[in-house]
């Protein structure tokens, strides 16, 4: 038995009796291709995650090395202790971040392969539901990361005001008491 090939298909010669069509590239390509932006799109916050990320370490290893060399009076060891413990949990809540990140793109990466499989072996209800699976999900993880750097935010704005806590002029003016905590 003969099977014809048609410019956009052919049938496959191991499974002619079930109709298998084996569609070519380009139409894979028109299925995944303009959504492959979400893609580009999460690796792009995969990198803004990855800089957030950093800058906390660098941060949390400077606060670190500073306490560490004990050449400060009370108020800016007690001050030092603090931060130190304020960049810790921030390079925890980064990391969460970034590897929340990571999961989601891999789901949005694993949405368009589930697409390029739907446009090759079409009207498998299990791939149409993975797929539609593997986008939400990877969407709800981005936004879960995007809510991570959220808070992690808050804490760089406590960062910010208690960094003047062992400077009395400065202090003053973020409404804290040299020293103490915020007013």
């Amino acid at each position: 038995m003969r099977h014809e090939v048609v410019p956009s298909t052919f049938t496959h010669r191991h499974c002619p009796s079930i109709g298998c069509e084996m569609t070519q590239l380009a139409d894979v390509l028109k299925a995944i291709g303009p959504n492959a932006s979400i893609v580009f799109a999460a690796w792009i916050f995969m990198g803004f995650l990855q800089q957030r990320y950093d800058s906390a370490i660098d941060r949390y290893r400077g606060a670190v090395g500073d306490y560490r060399s004990g050449d400060h009076d009370a108020a800016r060891t007690d001050n030092l202790r603090d931060q130190v413990v304020a960049y810790r949990r921030r390079c925890r809540l980064m990391g969460l971040a970034l590897l929340t990140g990571l999961f989601a793109a891999i789901l949005l990466i694993a949405s368009l392969m589930f697409g390029a499989l739907d446009v090759i072996v079409p009207r498998v209800s299990a791939i149409a539901w993975a797929g539609t699976a593997a986008a939400l999900v990877g969407f709800g993880l981005v936004i879960a990361a995007a809510l991570i750097v959220v808070r992690e935010s808050r804490l760089v704005t406590r960062e910010l005001d208690n960094e003047l806590r062992d400077i009395p002029d400065l202090a003053e003016g973020t409404g804290h008491r040299a020293g103490g905590a915020p007013r």
